[in-house]
């Protein structure tokens, strides 16, 4: 029988297969715990986040800003996380750094929260652009927290705590996203609290549970940053393209996966904002459905979690990229061919139960191929060949929408993400697998 008094910390501490000293595994075992324990907080955040775009277009954004949330972001990332990764990296205190660029990022959300009192014109626009500036310090926080994760994670174990910590995110999202999206629809139909000020509300318990989150991962004790002495292999001082190519040029399989995955989330990149502009402005959707759609999406990722934690145990990783992907690529094609907003909550439930064996499997693998000693680096060099993408074809989907309209631009995303699945069958990045619990 379980022990249902169990932390999750002490689970961890059972769990560490390799040997190591007895501090240095409760250590683990503790950050472990306070991991698993501030992701529930940030899920508030992510809840009241869930309805950026639908409280944007309530606000009277038009298709173009709401496309601007997706590329302009990304433009942001771009700009920021190599000089972000290289600036951490030439910092042994680089974990204060973080900490005090994440809390700016979330004090934006307290400000989202009172916006609407503050000004009484272009509502719609001050929000997006408060959402849009609040993308430079969440980057700069970014471009270390996934590498601080494999420093105080060992490798055998990532798969099964990045798990936990997407299954209890998903599983308080669950809960909030649907109250919210009935709160905001109710609450506005019976006079309670009419817009905007229900989604006001919404946002600073969003916020209220980012504050929380923050503190515990204060918490977290980091091993000694090391200060590389050298710049990553083939980068030196040499303009930014040449690094890149350099970097490439050392690492084969790293370039591979970029190049795989660039074409496979090109696809998503340029539908993405497609979808609630669709459901709202086409479908008729409403806040309790928004709500809905994103409260099934996440029931569904806590399942996938829980399947794909174990078959990937047993197929590996790369096997498990190879199978889900092709099966991740369907969505758009659904939404396209069966508009229906009750059929699109049972394709989202489909999709999102396959895409954990996706996220896991990729980045586990990108972990294993960008080297110790400049992941940092590696990583957001990663994010900004991403974010190119992810700024240029969001606009690009809006225009070519513009002309043939959503549900066709559905299908050519659809097919460009299904090529993208494809190549990481036919041309897989070689990593050596690693017994994974």
């Amino acid at each position: 029988m379980t022990n249902r008094g169990v932390t999750w910390g002490t689970r961890a501490r059972r769990a560490l297969l390799t040997p190591m000293d007895p501090a240095t595994a409760d250590q683990t075992g503790q950050n472990i715990n306070y991991l698993c324990t501030e992701v529930v907080w940030a899920a508030m955040l992510s809840t009241a986040a869930a309805f950026n775009a639908t409280y944007a277009l309530r606000l009277g954004a038009s298709n173009k800003m709401i496309t601007w949330l997706s590329s302009l972001p990304a433009l942001i990332a771009m700009l920021v996380l190599i000089p972000a990764a290289r600036f951490l990296e030439s910092r042994s205190n680089r974990i204060s750094w973080m900490w005090a660029s994440l809390f700016t990022a979330r004090l934006g959300y307290g400000l989202l929260a009172f916006l609407p009192w503050l000004i009484s014109s272009h509502r719609a626009e001050a929000v997006i652009w408060l959402l849009i500036a609040i993308q430079i310090p969440a980057n700069f926080f970014a471009a270390g927290f996934n590498p601080l994760l494999a420093d105080v994670i060992p490798e055998r174990d990532r798969i099964w705590v990045f798990a936990r910590r997407n299954i209890l995110a998903s599983a308080v999202v669950v809960v909030l996203t649907f109250l919210a999206g009935q709160w905001l629809e109710l609450s506005g139909r019976f006079r309670w609290f009419t817009f905007p000020v229900n989604f006001q509300l919404l946002y600073m318990l969003g916020f209220v549970g980012s504050i929380v989150s923050s503190s515990i991962l204060l918490k977290i004790k980091v091993p000694p940053s090391e200060v590389p002495t050298s710049a990553p292999s083939g980068e030196s001082s040499k303009p930014r393209a040449a690094g890149i190519r350099n970097m490439f040029r050392v690492n084969r399989d790293f370039a591979v996966i970029i190049f795989n995955t660039l074409i496979f989330n090109a696809g998503a990149w340029l539908v993405g904002p497609l979808y609630i502009i669709f459901f709202i402005r086409e479908l008729g959707a409403s806040d309790a459905w928004v709500g809905l759609n994103t409260t099934v999406a996440n029931a569904a990722v806590i399942v996938g979690h829980m399947l794909w934690r174990r078959w990937i145990r047993a197929l590996g990783n790369r096997r498990a990229l190879t199978i889900a992907a092709p099966l991740g690529a369907c969505y758009a094609f659904l939404v396209s061919l069966f508009p229906n907003l009750t059929a699109i909550l049972a394709w989202g439930a489909c999709v999102n139960l396959i895409d954990p064996g996706i996220n896991l499997s990729h980045f586990n693998i990108l972990l294993k191929l960008a080297p110790d000693d400049h992941r940092t680096s590696y990583l957001a060099m990663f994010s900004t060949v991403m974010n190119v993408g992810a700024f240029i074809l969001p606009m690009l989907g809006l225009a070519l929408a513009n002309i043939l309209g959503i549900r066709t631009v559905l299908l050519i995303g659809g097919g460009i993400r299904l090529v993208g699945a494809i190549l990481f069958y036919v041309h897989p990045a070689r990593v050596q697998e690693t017994e994974i619990r």
